[in-house]
């Protein structure tokens, strides 16, 4: 599983990357990473999907100095005790945060993201552990024109059960 997913992004930094500089154009618009001004809010939404656990979600917000988001995934998973059969529950994840754009130049914008909220997606957990913790992301939004790529590192964590982790990837658009 490690490797497929080390294989994955390995593969999307590959087709990404290469076509950033195709995005960059030669006009003399350019906003400073620690001072960007006059710079218009940009509404976006994107897809929102866990890797392991969260496959459906949206991320609705807006790119700004800062800007802010809320991320939403959904999930199935299974609840079991000792003896008894399983029983299927709901998986969740409600994130806000900030955007902080790092890179603006023309129609590319690298932004940084940061988010806290809670969550349920442990896909399998016994009934007497926790069943939702606090939950922080990290990660990047890659804007080319008026698409964007939605990259986050998530963590969620627990008490009676372990802290786990996801990756959350989405493709958007940028009004």
């Amino acid at each position: 599983m490690k490797t497929s997913l080390i294989k994955t992004i390995f593969l999307l930094v590959i087709i990404i990357f290469p076509h950033i500089n195709f995005a960059q154009d030669n006009s003399d618009i350019e906003y400073s990473i620690f001072n960007p001004t006059n710079m218009p809010k940009q509404y976006f939404i994107s897809t929102n999907s866990g890797i392991l656990t969260t496959p459906i979600g949206i991320k609705i917000g807006y790119i700004c100095n800062p800007g802010i988001y809320l991320g939403l995934r959904y999930g199935q998973g299974v609840e079991w005790e000792y003896g008894q059969e399983t029983t299927s529950t709901i998986l969740f994840s409600i994130v806000g945060g900030i955007t902080k754009p790092l890179i603006i130049k023309n129609d590319f914008s690298l932004v940084a993201q940061l988010g806290l909220g809670c969550g349920e997606w442990w896909d399998s957990r016994r009934v007497g552990w926790t069943k939702s913790g606090y939950e922080i992301e990290a990660g990047l939004l890659i804007k080319m024109k008026h698409f964007m790529f939605n990259l986050t590192g998530n963590l969620l964590s627990g008490s009676k059960t372990d802290a786990i982790g996801d990756l959350c990837l989405g493709i958007g658009y940028v009004f």
